[in-house]
C-alpha cells in the first residue's frame, strides 16, 4: 500500500476507535496517519491528521497538547473553512474552562458547519455550544440551543447524541433551579427526576458515544432532582446505578458524579461522606490544573468546580458551626490559587508578538490629539495581538506540582495564639444576597452578618469615583472639595459596616473576593497605624519578617508620572546599593530582570487594569507596557512589589470565583507581598508617600508595617493596599 491508502487506512481505523471510546489507539492511529500524510506531502491529510490527533489528546486529558496540535493543523492547511478546526478548538477550551471563549468559536463554527452542509457536526456544535451557555449561567439560550442539537441530531438518526442533548435541557433546568431563592418545589424537583429517568433509559439503548455515556449523564441529573426532592433512598439508588468512579467518563461528568455524591451525603448528614466527596472531586480538578501551563488556564479551570464548591459551602453554612464555614471556603479557594507555571515557557515567536504589542502601543502613546485614528489604528492592532499571544499561552503545558493544601481554622487559631496583638483573619462571602464574615482569632472562631451585598457594592462603586475625581488636578477645586468630603463619608460608611462588627483593634487579614478587593483598607479610619492585609484566600508559606539591611532594590520611574523620576530617586536613597532607572534606562527587560532577581521592587510608573483581558493588566515603561501576561512563568524570590501606579492593583473575578490581574500574578509567582493602588492615585502623593514607607520596609522588611506607618500622618486618603497573607502558616 502506498503512503495515501495508508493514511487513508489509519484516519479510518482511528475514527473506529474514537467511536468505540478507545482514544488511546485511536491516537496511534491518527499519529502513524500523520507519518504517511507527511511523507505524501498531502496538506489536507496532514491537516485532517494534525486535528484528529488533537481531538484524542484531548480526549485523553492533554488539552495544551490538543490545542497545539489543533494550531498545527490549522497552519497545514489555512483553506480549511468547513468549521470543523473551530469545532475542535472549542470543545478542548470548553474542558481547559474558558467557556466564553468556546461559547464565541462556537458561533463561529455553527455558521461555517452550516455552510458546508454538515449537519451533524452542526448539531454537536449546537451541543456544545448549549454546554457552555449552561455554565456561563445563560440558561435560555442554552435550552434552547440545546432543544435545536436534539431535533437535528434526531433526524439525522443519532440516538445517543440526542439522548445527550436532551439531558442538557434537563441539566439546564435544573443547575437554573438550584440557584433559586428557596430552590424547586418538592412537584417540580420529582418530575424533572422522572423526565431525566425516561432519558436514562433511551440512553442506555442508544449506547455511549464519543466517550459520553447518555444513560449515565441522565442519571446524574436524576439523582440531582430527587436529592432536591428529599427522594433521599431514590437519589442512593439511582446512584448505585453508575459504574463506581466513572474513570472513563470525560472530566466534567466526574466532578458531576463527585458533586451529587456530595449533596446526597450531605442531606442524610453524613459529613465524612460528603467531605471524602468533595476532596476528591477537588482534587480531580488540582490534577487537571496540574495539566495546565498558563496562569489563565490555571485560574479558568475553576468553572468547572463551581457547583461542587457550593455544594461544600452551603452544607457547612447548614452546620451552624463558623469553623466549618471557614474551612469550606478555604477547600474551594486553594484548589486554584497558588502557582501556575514554576518554569517560563520557552516561547520566542510569543515574545517577538508582544515586543511588537508593546511597540505599537508606546508609538499610540506618543500621538498628538489630533491623531486619534491612528492612534486607535494602532490599539487595534495591538489588542490582536494580544490576542494571539493569549491563545498561545493555553498550549503550554503544566509544570505546577501539588496544588495547596487549604488553610483551616485550627491552624490559622494557632498561628493566631502564637502572636500577641490580637490579630484578626476575616473570610468574606456573599451567601442570598448577604454579605457575611467569619472571623478568626485565637480564641475562636465566629460569624458576622454584614449586610445586603448590594449596598456595600454601591458603596464600593462610588469609592472608586470619588478617589478619581480627588485626584485629577484639571477638575476645578470646588468638585475635587466636594469628591474628597464624598470620599470621607464613603470610607467611613463602610468603615461602620464592615470593620466595626469585627472589633479588629490589631494586625487584620483581609480574605475576600471582588469587590471586596477593591476597598482601600487601610485608608479605612479605623485601620490607622495599624497593619493591614489582604488576600482572595489564606496562603501558606508566608515567612516573619527578616531586617537583614541586605535586601536589593530596583526603583524604576516610567514615563508621563510628573514626580516619577524624584519618587524613584528618593526611594532608592533609603536602600544601600540601590538601582535607580529613570528616563530611557526604564524599560521592559530591565524590570523583568529585577522581578526575578531583586528583593524589593518599586515601580513608579502610570498603569492600567484591562477589566476585559486581566491578563493584559500593565505598566508603562519606556519602551511601552510591561504586561501582566509577560510575567506569566517567571518565579519571583519572595520578592515586595510596590506599585506606585493608578488602579493597577485592581482584579476581575472570572467564572468559578478567581481573580486575575498583575497583582494577583505577582502573588501567583512568589512576590511576598504586593502593594498597590485600587483607585486613581495622584503622582504628588505618591512621591510623598513612598520614600517613608521604603524607609520603614528597610528597617523591618514588614510590607504591612511599612505601608501603615506611612499612611499613618497623611491627612488624604490613600488607595494602597497591601496584598498578601497571613505570617506563620506552614507551607505544603
Amino acid at each position: 500500500m502506498g503512503h495515501r491508502d495508508l493514511a487513508t487506512t489509519f484516519l479510518n481505523r482511528g475514527a473506529v476507535y474514537s467511536e468505540l471510546g478507545d482514544f488511546s489507539d485511536a491516537l496511534s492511529d491518527y499519529e502513524a496517519a500523520h507519518e504517511h500524510a507527511a511523507a505524501l506531502g498531502h496538506s489536507q491529510y496532514i491537516a485532517f491528521a494534525l486535528h484528529n490527533i488533537g481531538y484524542a489528546r484531548y480526549t485523553l486529558g492533554n488539552l495544551p497538547g490538543a490545542l497545539e496540535s489543533m494550531e498545527r493543523a490549522v497552519d497545514a492547511d489555512p483553506e480549511w473553512d468547513d468549521g470543523i478546526p473551530e469545532l475542535g478548538r472549542a470543545e478542548v477550551l470548553f474542558e481547559s474552562g474558558l467557556l466564553a471563549e468556546a461559547e464565541q468559536l462556537l458561533a463561529t463554527a455553527a455558521v461555517r458547519l452550516s455552510r458546508a452542509v454538515l449537519r451533524l457536526e452542526h448539531a454537536e456544535s449546537e451541543w456544545f455550544r448549549a454546554r457552555a451557555l449552561m455554565g456561563l449561567l445563560r440558561f435560555d439560550d442554552a435550552r434552547a440551543q440545546a432543544a435545536q442539537a436534539r431535533r437535528r441530531f434526531e433526524r439525522g438518526g443519532q440516538r445517543s447524541m440526542a439522548a445527550l442533548a436532551r439531558v442538557l435541557e434537563l441539566e439546564a433546568s435544573l443547575t437554573e433551579a438550584v440557584r433559586l431563592s428557596g430552590g424547586p418545589s418538592r412537584a417540580i424537583a420529582r418530575r424533572g427526576a422522572r423526565e431525566a429517568m425516561t432519558v436514562a433509559a433511551a440512553g442506555d439503548a442508544a449506547g455511549p458515544t464519543l466517550g459520553y455515556h447518555p444513560g449515565h449523564a441522565a442519571r446524574l441529573v436524576a439523582a440531582r432532582w430527587l436529592v432536591l426532592a428529599g427522594d433521599l433512598d431514590a437519589a442512593r439508588g439511582v446512584l448505585a446505578e453508575l459504574p463506581r468512579g466513572m474513570f472513563s467518563a470525560p472530566l466534567t461528568m466526574r466532578v458531576q458524579h463527585y458533586t451529587v455524591q456530595a449533596e446526597l451525603a450531605f442531606a442524610t448528614d453524613d459529613r465524612a461522606r460528603g467531605l471524602r466527596a468533595v476532596r476528591s472531586g477537588l482534587g480531580l480538578l488540582a490534577d487537571h490544573r496540574s495539566r495546565l501551563g498558563s496562569v489563565e488556564s490555571v485560574t479558568a479551570a475553576a468553572a468547572h468546580g463551581v457547583d461542587l464548591t457550593r455544594v461544600d459551602v452551603e452544607a457547612a453554612v447548614r452546620t451552624g458551626r463558623p469553623a466549618v464555614l471557614f474551612d469550606a471556603l478555604e477547600r474551594g479557594r486553594a484548589t486554584f490559587a497558588g502557582a501556575g507555571r514554576v518554569t517560563p515557557p520557552d516561547d520566542p515567536e510569543a515574545a517577538a508578538l508582544l515586543t511588537e504589542a508593546r511597540g505599537l502601543l508606546a508609538r499610540a502613546r506618543e500621538l498628538g490629539a489630533g491623531e486619534s485614528k491612528e492612534r486607535e489604528r494602532l490599539t487595534r492592532r495591538a489588542s490582536r495581538i494580544q490576542g494571539e499571544v493569549r491563545e498561545r499561552s493555553w498550549r503550554h503545558a503544566g509544570n505546577a506540582g501539588a496544588v495547596q493544601r487549604p488553610a483551616t481554622a485550627r491552624e490559622v487559631r494557632g498561628v493566631l495564639a502564637a502572636g500577641s496583638n490580637g490579630s484578626v483573619v476575616a473570610s468574606f462571602l456573599v451567601i442570598d444576597d448577604v454579605l457575611r464574615c467569619v472571623r478568626v482569632d485565637a480564641a475562636g472562631v465566629t460569624t458576622v452578618d454584614i449586610g445586603p451585598a448590594d449596598d456595600v457594592i454601591e458603596r464600593v462603586r462610588r469609592l472608586s469615583a470619588d478617589f478619581a475625581m480627588a485626584a485629577n488636578d484639571l477638575i476645578p477645586a470646588p468638585l475635587r472639595a466636594a469628591a474628597t468630603a464624598s470620599l470621607a463619608r464613603n470610607l467611613k460608611a463602610l468603615d461602620t459596616v464592615l470593620l466595626a462588627p469585627l472589633h479588629a483593634d490589631g494586625d487584620l487579614y483581609v480574605v475576600a473576593r471582588e469587590p471586596l478587593l477593591s476597598v482601600p483598607w487601610a485608608a479605612l479610619p479605623s485601620r490607622g497605624g495599624l497593619r493591614t492585609s489582604v488576600n482572595s484566600y489564606v496562603a501558606r508559606g508566608r515567612t516573619h519578617a527578616r531586617p537583614t539591611g541586605e535586601r536589593k532594590l530596583l526603583a524604576a520611574a516610567g514615563p508621563g508620572v510628573r514626580h516619577g523620576a524624584a519618587e524613584a530617586r528618593a526611594v532608592g536613597q533609603q536602600w544601600p546599593g540601590a538601582t535607580v532607572l529613570t528616563g530611557k534606562d526604564a524599560v521592559t527587560e530591565q524590570v523583568r530582570t529585577a522581578l526575578a532577581t531583586h528583593d524589593v521592587v518599586h515601580l513608579a510608573t502610570h498603569g492600567q487594569h484591562d477589566a476585559d483581558n486581566p491578563l493584559f493588566a500593565s505598566i508603562d515603561l519606556a519602551d511601552g507596557p510591561l504586561f501582566a501576561h509577560e510575567l506569566d512563568g517567571t518565579p519571583l524570590p519572595g520578592s515586595v512589589v510596590i506599585l506606585s501606579s493608578c488602579e493597577v492593583g485592581g482584579s476581575s473575578q472570572v467564572l468559578g470565583g478567581e481573580l486575575l490581574g498583575l497583582t494577583s500574578v505577582l502573588l501567583r509567582l512568589g512576590a511576598r507581598a504586593v502593594i498597590a493602588s485600587v483607585a486613581k492615585l495622584s503622582d504628588e502623593l505618591a512621591a510623598r508617600v513612598m520614600p517613608r514607607l521604603h524607609a520603614h520596609l528597610r528597617e523591618t522588611d514588614d510590607p504591612e508595617a511599612a505601608l501603615a506607618a506611612a499612611l499613618r500622618d497623611v491627612a488624604e486618603p490613600v488607595p494602597l493596599v497591601c496584598f498578601s497573607s497571613v505570617e506563620g502558616l506552614a507551607a505544603g
